[in-house]
């Protein structure tokens, strides 16, 4: 008979719950969430054990540890999770929650996504808090400008103009936070162009590489609908899909009373990002059914609301591809030519990262060299 556990996973510590059918009651126990602290509860599982987590920062790393060494593992979704509860929220209720719900078969579990996929995600999620810290640099920038009448029209960018004698002319204090702006978002930027261009070098021999042909979605939109929709197959209809990204209009029914809101932003904030950017670019530049799409939505429910359901558009195109094998029937060849000439700028630009290494660390390896040939 399989043994039900529950894990509360923390940043220093791990509660645990194991549901006793035969007593109908919980076993709590708790172990720090250190390396000796997994080994000591590893030893007490076997493959009879099934062990549910709620998804938070380290719950795939605490899969896969513990994968090899029990029969089943189940990550619940902490959203459906958090419906389904009392309004109780402690660290016993929660595993005990999660080893019931385990044993009783209705617990809300996620998929799982392979390594791959997973480094993906971080690394879209790292370049997007560089885009917002690049946007603060500029924000500092401006703001310091404004004070004293050089702030340009809206829109542009006041620094690219910006005589060198009108910074020396600033009050010592604000030309040195002028410059301290500068030099942050210049940093930023390398940063981001490095992120990117990993980003490229992984995703080159991956499907994503399909949704380039897409008007509209270029390496780094193509890089995180691939990383975020995963295995295309868990979805069965499109409906699921948008669901998931949080595109789907809330629904409020009750009795003769039906009506449609807004939608539901349920899901990956970051995804809806991306997919609204792409929206963006195919309302403005592309002649094809997307841009056709587009615009007899406009007429239809205005531009705002129009540019939402084009971004639904998009995001089930993009799974059908990812479903199907199949590129953009509408695709535009010169397009899509230029995206693969800077999609092979990109993999040039990762091939020399060894070097980069090198120029980051070369005292303390050659210092660990030393100490090892004295050793």
């Amino acid at each position: 008979m399989p043994r039900y556990f529950g894990l509360d996973l923390h940043k220093r510590y791990v509660h645990g719950c194991e549901w006793l059918m035969d007593q109908q009651k919980g076993r709590h126990f708790r172990f720090p969430n250190t390396k000796e602290g997994w080994t000591s509860f590893l030893r007490q599982v076997d493959g009879e054990c099934w062990v549910a987590l709620e998804v938070t920062g380290n719950a795939f790393e605490a899969h896969d540890l513990l994968l090899p060494h029990v029969g089943q593992v189940l990550l619940a979704n902490p959203v459906e999770l958090k419906r389904l509860g009392s309004g109780r929220h402690t660290d016993r209720v929660d595993a005990e929650r999660l080893a019931k719900m385990l044993a009783l078969g209705t617990l809300p579990t996620v998929w799982v996504p392979p390594q791959a996929i997973r480094g993906i995600r971080r690394l879209v999620q790292y370049r997007d808090r560089l885009v917002r810290h690049r946007r603060r640099c500029l924000t500092q920038a401006k703001a310091v400008l404004r004070r004293h009448g050089l702030d340009g029209p809206r829109r542009t960018d006041p620094l690219r103009h910006l005589p060198p004698e009108e910074v020396e002319q600033l009050p010592e204090v604000d030309r040195i936070l002028l410059l301290s702006a500068l030099r942050q978002r210049r940093s930023v930027e390398a940063e981001l162009q490095a992120i990117e261009a990993e980003l490229v070098r992984r995703v080159a021999r991956e499907p994503a590489v399909q949704l380039l042909s897409v008007t509209g979605i270029g390496l780094v939109a193509a890089a995180t609908l691939w990383a975020y929709i995963g295995d295309p197959t868990r979805f069965r209809t499109a409906k699921q899909v948008t669901r998931y990204a949080g595109l789907d209009a809330s629904v409020h029914q009750s009795g003769e009373d039906h009506r449609h809101g807004r939608i539901s932003r349920n899901g990956c904030s970051l995804l809806r990002a991306v997919l609204v950017e792409a929206a963006h670019s195919v309302a403005r530049h592309d002649s094809g059914p997307l841009g056709t799409f587009y615009r007899r939505k406009q007429r239809q429910i205005g531009p705002h609301k129009a540019v939402v359901a084009l971004a639904r558009k998009l995001l089930v195109v993009a799974w059908r591809m990812l479903l199907t094998g199949e590129v953009y029937r509408a695709t535009r060849p010169a397009l899509l030519e230029q995206k693969r000439r800077q999609l092979g700028r990109w993999l040039q630009a990762t091939s020399n990262w060894q070097a980069v290494l090198r120029e980051l660390w070369p005292r303390d390896g050659a210092r660990r060299r030393r100490r090892t040939c004295a050793a």
